[in-house]
């Protein structure tokens, strides 16, 4: 392993990373990290960036950093208090990523007048309860220190698989209690739906910049019959998110510390999703009828700390992803913390360390059980932007994991290049090589990495469906991406996986692959597309082709079956 941890240190600098960015609802953004924040302000209709101090200036009144987690609630709050200074007329901000999971920047957009001319807004009641109209919604009731908004987002979408499994839906899911009736050889249709209900608020207390915020929702979910896994037509009810929290801005004497605390049923990702994604928070196959609209992301409990100190920031978490069956919980229970710098223009790095602290989750090694307890992760991280205004991007990853009492030792990296064209659509260019251990039976240490909470559609789902039959532990691929935009509203992005096993022993893999005769899984195409309408809608398509490779092939006497997966998908955001 020492070899990996060599070439990972030496080679980063000779990779390049860049991606467009497109505007997404501030709703899709709750609980992904924010990675950058602009300021553009506009003087007499003249535009300039702010300047570094006017951005730390922002940073110390309002507690909007890189690396907090994103709250429409608070950034909302954080608008205000622009908007009561009395040289601003106006202050807007638009959100945007790469992904639909990847982390996301903030570009705040501020109107000032002459400082000495202007006039304060007025202090003025809004919101529906005030003003008896639809026209505010889906604002509530807001005031200069509160604000208290309906949450209200759903989806619909239509979904077909051909030859799902490779044709082997039996055999691949044997054991899985979701699996009632799995897809197999032929055509699987269904639909899926969810609506989302809930109230989100914020409002300021005592003095100071001190502030209480929280939110409140209901999913229900559903399917109008047979889906990949299970049987029938499906409809469940449930509580989404159910969290309160406090966040403290302007502390100490340089007033340039912020706090933010908050506890319950809450979102979290930690960066891009490599070893914990939003997306990984909740289950939603089975009697959730959500396998691919994946609704439910809130995970079933969280606590959460982040210290922001100048660049610096701190984040301690505490988590208990939302399982699927009452009586089979695993509980497995992860605690962790992350030290992060970042300048907001260049630098990105941080150094995160998780620990499983509960849980009955057993690891099948060469030579004894190991529990999931007690398995920690060590995670250094560095993204590099932007460097000597040349446009070029650095970004790479790596986690070492052991085991406080288990003879344990695996470790995952990855490294990207890219670049991002000026040519018409802003085409970008990706490559990226990802590497996640397999266990050498041959040695008594077990070395298969467990990518505990990775995901996202996007990052770190490596083939939408080869990740149903492979997971991601002991694979080593190869992804090329090319995105552009058609409009602004509008992008398209594609795909190539190319997938293979780092060992041949994949104990931990499905029944029917857990011992391979061959490494090569095969290779994924898959074509992606956004398209924004209005503020508050989004329509995405998918078509993704996955082609077999010898190690699928090998693993059964009869034929198999390229499997191709058309989907399609309408979002609203409230």
């Amino acid at each position: 392993m020492r070899y990996r941890i060599v070439f990972f240190l030496l080679i980063i600098p000779a990779f390049l990373y860049s991606q467009e960015l497109v505007q997404i609802n501030p709703s899709q953004a709750e609980g992904f990290p924010i990675s950058n924040v602009s300021i553009v302000l506009v003087i007499n209709e003249q535009e300039q960036a702010a300047n570094e101090s006017e951005t730390n200036d922002f940073y110390k009144a309002f507690g909007i950093k890189p690396n907090a987690a994103f709250n429409q609630s608070v950034m909302d709050m954080a608008v205000k208090r622009i908007l009561e200074e009395p040289n601003v007329t106006s202050a807007v901000y638009s959100v945007y990523n790469t992904n639909i999971n990847s982390p996301v920047e903030i570009k705040l957009v501020i109107n000032l007048t002459d400082e000495h001319k202007g006039e304060k807004v007025p202090k003025e009641k809004k919101g529906m309860a005030s003003s008896k109209s639809l026209d505010d919604f889906p604002v509530l009731f807001e005031t200069s220190r509160s604000k208290v908004q309906f949450i209200f987002n759903g989806a619909i979408g239509t979904y077909n698989e051909s030859n799902a499994f490779f044709s082997k839906g039996s055999e691949f899911t044997q054991g899985n209690p979701v699996a009632t009736e799995p897809a197999g050889k032929g055509v699987t249709y269904w639909g899926e739906a969810y609506i989302e209900p809930g109230l989100a608020g914020i409002t300021q207390f005592g003095k100071g910049r001190n502030y209480v915020y929280g939110a409140f929702s209901v999913l229900v979910s559903g399917r109008n019959t047979t889906d990949i896994y299970s049987e029938g037509s499906a409809l469940f009810t449930d509580i989404e998110r159910l969290y309160g929290g406090f966040l403290f801005t302007g502390l100490g004497p340089d007033k340039d510390l912020n706090i933010d605390l908050s506890a319950g049923r809450n979102f979290f990702q930690l960066n891009d999703g490599f070893l914990i994604a939003k997306f990984s928070g909740s289950a939603n196959a089975g009697e959730r009828g959500s396998v691919y609209l994946n609704s439910r992301t809130a995970f079933e409990k969280t606590a959460l700390l982040t210290i922001h100190k100048n660049r610096f920031n701190f984040k301690g978490f505490f988590l208990e992803p939302e399982e699927l069956f009452p009586d089979k919980q695993s509980n497995t229970r992860y605690l962790g913390g992350s030290l992060n710098y970042n300048n907001n223009k260049n630098i990105d790095i941080g150094l995160s360390y998780i620990d499983v602290i509960g849980g009955t989750t057993i690891y099948t090694a060469s030579s004894e059980l190991i529990p999931k307890k007690g398995m920690y992760i060590i995670n250094p991280r560095i993204w590099l932007t932007n460097l000597g205004n040349t446009g070029i991007f650095v970004k790479s990853e790596y986690a070492y994991q052991s085991h406080t009492s288990g003879d344990m030792s695996a470790d995952a990296w990855y490294i990207g290049a890219g670049i991002a064209t000026k040519w018409k659509g802003n085409p970008t260019f990706y490559y990226r090589y990802a590497s996640m251990e397999g266990d050498d039976e041959n040695s008594a240490t077990y070395e298969r990495f467990d990518p505990i909470l990775t995901g996202g559609l996007g990052n770190w789902v490596q083939g939408i469906n080869f990740r149903k039959v492979i997971g991601n532990g002991n694979i080593v691929s190869h992804r090329i991406e090319i995105k552009g935009k058609l409009s602004e509203k509008w992008d398209l992005t594609f795909d190539y996986f190319s997938l293979r096993a780092d060992e041949l022993n994949n104990k931990g893999g499905l029944a029917p692959i857990s011992n391979l005769n061959a490494k090569d899984f095969g290779q994924e195409y898959t074509l992606n597309t956004r398209y924004f309408i209005g503020k508050h809608f989004m329509l995405m398509g998918l078509l993704s082709y996955a082609q077999p490779g010898d190690a699928i092939k090998k693993a059964f006497d009869d034929s198999i079956y390229s499997w191709t997966s058309v989907q399609c998908s309408l979002f609203m955001f409230f």
